[in-house]
């Protein structure tokens, strides 16, 4: 039942988060909204450094505001004539191999009288950037009073109240229709048909005062506001954001270690499965043999069948601890298993026992003691080990046991001839039908599980499993 609703939960707190995330930006929105208009009425009430309305700004000509007037004009006007600008510069030059526009041009700005209104309105720009009214400034200086409202805003940077200043992007954002500008400082508004340039002596404090900042785009930004952003000032807002934020990371966390658990789940049981099912097979395989003998032989009950049916009797018992024991150790995950709890067991009392009935082996066993061992995965490891060496090994089949001060050291060598470690392929020998790799896989997955390893060492075949002990 509990299972059923994890992901219920997990989905939950998910949306939960979600939603706190999404409520808590609504909410820092509405405010800093809120802010940013009690800092605009708060600067409304400030004297601004400059100023300029924005009927001056339109009573311009639209070139003389945008910053590519100040380069060359590629697309009016052809190469070779904007190099023969170039070399004439400042000089009132002619000569027969310039164009009939190049000569035209450079009359007009030559020519002592001021060239018509008109003439400036069709020709606010020079060729190689920057207004006409500035090329025939720099040729009569006198002029200047008179063509002021034709120059570049860049070609007077003082007046216009500093607008000739601003760099290319802010040009461009004011032309754009762009409310709020700032740079080096400097904090531009359009309010009531005009802008107004504060310094950062007087619009600093007032943002401070509102809880805000006002930055230029590009990192972080709470709010956009024109070209710039408009962020909440350090303050309980942020800390909310953090917790929100670490809710959310921790939530993450959770979910991702919830599935690494489940995954985790899945794969123990699995293998237990496999565990289980491959040790069930030789069983199995005798019970056959043993039932097709009484179905044969049934009605005359021979004095073999005695032996048959204890055979039968004790491999049907096996089955029945091994299916008693896969039920408990699935349901009982979550806390130590009952198999992995040491049994105190004298070793030359285990080891007769695993090796009755074993013809062929012999065992040496340095020091004869009790201790404290995880008696059925133990026996679980050697079995498989010494069934390995029987069944793709060659006689003499030895046992050699002996402790160090934390584990007790099995060894099963055999006169084989295997050369290449089986333990490296045992991934993929994991899902075989290949009794080796899969005894293999079970052995080495327990001992790990145990915190014990085995090895694997040639010349002769010999399969080293360590397990930790407790002593008496």
């Amino acid at each position: 039942m509990t299972r059923r609703f994890v992901p219920l939960f997990r989905y939950a707190i998910l949306w939960l988060c979600a939603a706190l995330w999404l409520h808590a930006g609504s909410t820092r929105a509405a405010e800093l909204d809120e802010d940013l208009a009690r800092f605009s009425a708060a600067l409304s009430r400030s004297t601004p450094a400059a100023q300029v309305s924005l009927q001056t700004l339109q009573q311009l000509d639209a070139t003389l505001l945008k910053p590519e007037s100040m380069y060359p004009q590629f697309q009016a006007w052809s190469l070779p004539d904007l190099t023969a600008f170039y070399h004439l510069d400042k000089r009132c030059a002619s000569g027969d191999e310039l164009s009939p526009s190049v000569k035209s041009f450079l009359a007009a700005l030559c020519q002592p009288d001021i060239p018509p209104a008109s003439w400036f309105a069709a020709n606010p720009l020079y060729p190689l950037g920057g207004s006409s009214a500035w090329q025939y400034i720099l040729r009569h200086p006198g002029a200047a009073a008179v063509l002021r409202n034709s120059l570049h805003v860049r070609e007077r940077p003082d007046d216009l109240a500093g607008i000739g200043r601003l760099s290319d992007d802010n040009l461009e954002a004011l032309l754009g229709g762009q409310r709020w500008l700032l740079q080096n400082g400097q904090l531009w508004r359009f309010s009531q048909q005009q802008w107004q340039r504060y310094e950062a002596t007087v619009w600093q404090p007032l943002a401070r005062q509102s809880d805000i900042k006002l930055v230029n785009a590009g990192g972080r930004c709470d709010m956009r506001a024109g070209a710039l952003c408009v962020n909440a000032r350090e303050g309980y807002r942020d800390v909310w954001r953090w917790l929100f934020g670490l809710l959310a990371l921790f939530t993450a966390s959770g979910l991702i270690w919830m599935a690494w658990q489940r995954r985790q789940l899945r794969e123990r049981q699995r293998f237990i499965t496999q565990m289980l099912t491959h040790e069930l097979r030789t069983p199995i395989a005798q019970l056959s043999n043993v039932v097709e003998h009484f179905r044969r032989d049934f009605d005359q009950l021979p004095e073999g069948a005695q032996l048959n049916f204890v055979a039968l009797a004790d491999t049907l018992q096996r089955m029945r601890q091994m299916a008693d024991t896969s039920k408990h150790y699935l349901i009982a995950e979550h806390q130590r298993e009952a198999l992995e709890t040491p049994t105190q067991v004298r070793l030359s009392d285990w080891l007769d026992h695993l090796c009755a009935d074993r013809d062929g082996l012999t065992y040496c066993l340095e020091e004869n003691m009790i201790v404290g061992v995880s008696l059925y995965w133990g026996s679980l490891c050697l079995t498989n080990l010494l069934d390995n060496a029987f069944r793709h090994g060659k006689p003499p089949v030895h046992l050699t046991v002996h402790k160090s001060r934390t584990h007790l050291i099995f060894q099963v060598s055999d006169s084989g001839n295997i050369t290449q470690n089986p333990l490296l392929n045992s991934r993929r020998l994991r899902w075989s039908s290949s009794s080796l790799g899969l005894g293999l896989t079970i052995v080495q997955r327990v001992a790990r599980r145990l915190n014990g390893k085995l090895t694997f060492s040639p010349a002769p075949t010999t399969f080293t499993l360590e397990l930790p002990y407790d002593p008496d």
